[in-house]
């Protein structure tokens, strides 16, 4: 009995922590909840969204994360209400846990709407949220169990006196279809290969965007020093022009077109071009040894020329 009493209790302490792992709580500024399942993050820089009506928003802030409110450059006019829309969404189906809401410290939207275009409903709006005299300061609701294309938030009426409206973020969090921190920090594939700024990593590290550092190392086998050992045959500077003339670039460099549309290889290219720095070295080396030769005929030569001339005077 005192078992089955232990199995039961068990039990229901399972079901409470169950419970509280799936309540969502509404990410704002006044709370420590984040936002690492958002498909909106960075939204401009991979969705289409425009924003439209009297007045407008900072989207870059309003996409980042960061909690930091952007506030509109004018009141709202409620006859030409805020309209905020982003298209092109992935092809996701939300089947349980997906949520769209906003979140702001200052002049919240107390009159507004969010609505969704679905792909199984095309040219349809279905609402989300329609909600007047709203006093919090974040707002969150489920979305329906469908495939999300579009989202239109319209804002007609907020708390502040002049109808001034300031958004923090707004959000659409997707479980089941964002990784964590996807577009923050850095996308994962199947292949263990990490991107930064693209979503589809080609190699183990890809980095859409410029790289700072202070120092790269990288490892190279077969370094070019067998160009100075006797039995390397060293191309002669004739044979290089004429494939310069037929090619139009170095013999073993790539031509620039496959550079530009496979990249460059910095270890290949290090190693190719230092081939190419000894090759050249050898060669003025052994120009250097043909014109002190030269040189030295000269002033044989000159002091034949000197004999003579004292011989005819």
């Amino acid at each position: 009995m005192k078992n089955t009493f232990l199995i039961l209790i068990g039990m229901l302490l399972t079901q409470s922590l169950m419970a509280q792992q799936e309540q969502v709580i509404s990410p704002s500024n006044r709370s420590a909840v984040s936002l690492e399942k958002n498909v909106l993050f960075y939204a401009p820089s991979h969705f289409k969204v425009t924003q439209s009506g009297s007045t407008s928003l900072d989207l870059n802030v309003l996409f980042d994360g960061n909690f930091v409110p952007s506030y509109s450059t004018s009141a709202i006019d409620p006859n030409k209400p805020y309209v905020l829309l982003i298209e092109n969404l992935p092809n996701a189906h939300v089947q349980v846990g997906g949520w769209i809401g906003w979140t702001t410290r200052h002049f919240m939207p107390s009159k507004f709407k969010i609505e969704v275009s679905t792909l199984e409903t095309p040219g349809q709006w279905l609402t989300v949220a329609d909600v007047d005299n709203y006093k919090a300061g974040h707002y969150i609701s489920s979305t329906p169990s469908v495939t999300i294309d579009k989202i239109k938030l319209t804002v007609y009426k907020t708390n502040d006196v002049n109808n001034f409206l300031g958004l923090s973020e707004f959000f659409f969090l997707n479980p089941e279809y964002v990784k964590a921190y996807d577009r923050l920090m850095v996308q994962y594939n199947k292949d263990g290969n990490v991107g930064i700024g693209t979503w589809k990593p080609d190699e183990k590290l890809s980095v859409n965007g410029k790289i700072r550092a202070h120092e790269i190392k990288v490892e190279s086998a077969n370094w070019p020093d067998y160009v100075f050992k006797p039995e390397y045959r060293l191309p002669s500077l004739s044979d290089t022009e004429q494939f310069i003339k037929e090619n139009g670039h170095l013999p073993e460099i790539p031509k620039a077109s496959e550079i530009e549309a496979n990249g460059l290889s910095l270890g290949e290219m290090n190693t190719l071009m230092m081939r190419k720095i000894e090759e050249l070295t050898l060669h003025l080396i052994e120009k250097d040894k043909e014109m002190k030769e030269y040189k030295q005929m000269l002033i044989q030569q000159a002091d034949k020329l000197k004999c003579l001339e004292a011989r005819l005077k």
